[in-house]
């Protein structure tokens, strides 16, 4: 069943916004909006606010860095799990063909 929609207010470097979301998704919209603000805000220098397009497009390049860094972790990670797997596989048939031998 498809969760209903609900539009909130969100704060991003100063800025309201209304934004509509499933009402389930509403507390993680929220988070995401503080982590973008605060990624804003910090690259803010000497309190100025002299282009917000420039700190937003910043904020989102830094983001989409750590993104890219978790994805390519957790790929990492998995290859780890699956090369573990296959050692494992192998060294049980080695292991077996051995006890086989006479």
């Amino acid at each position: 069943m498809a969760s209903s929609k609900e539009t909130i207010r969100i704060s991003v470097f100063g800025k309201e916004f209304a934004v509509a979301c499933p009402a389930d998704e509403r507390d993680a919209l929220v988070k995401a909006a503080q982590y973008v603000d605060s990624r804003m805000q910090e690259g803010r220098h000497g309190g100025r606010v002299a282009n917000m397009e420039r700190h937003a497009v910043m904020a989102a390049l830094n983001i989409a860095y750590e993104l890219l860094r978790l994805r390519e972790q957790s790929v990492s990670d998995e290859w780890v799990k699956r090369v573990n797997v296959l050692t494992d596989k192998v060294e049980r048939v080695l292991r077996d063909e051995l006890q086989e031998r006479p």
